[in-house]
């Protein structure tokens, strides 16, 4: 699996109500209906859980796309 394989499935194990087929690296926090700050918090506990990282506070308020959140984990690894 790659790291875009990995974070599009905590995309989707985050919103479980978005179809795969839906899933698009720029579709920003706007786009979801349901990214509010407990799915916020979702992503980055799942992702900080997987790579075996820490974002910063002001990292996890940049983050804001799938693409912002991949970007944010290729700076830690």
């Amino acid at each position: 699996m790659t790291l875009d394989d990995d974070v599009k499935k905590i995309f989707l194990e985050t919103f479980p109500a978005l179809p795969e087929s839906d899933f698009q690296w720029t579709k920003t926090q706007n786009d979801y209906e349901n990214w509010d700050s407990f799915a916020q918090l979702n992503l980055i506990t799942l992702t900080e859980a997987k790579f075996e990282i820490t974002f910063s506070d002001d990292e996890i308020t940049s983050i804001s796309s799938a693409k912002n959140l991949l970007d944010c984990i290729k700076s830690h690894i």
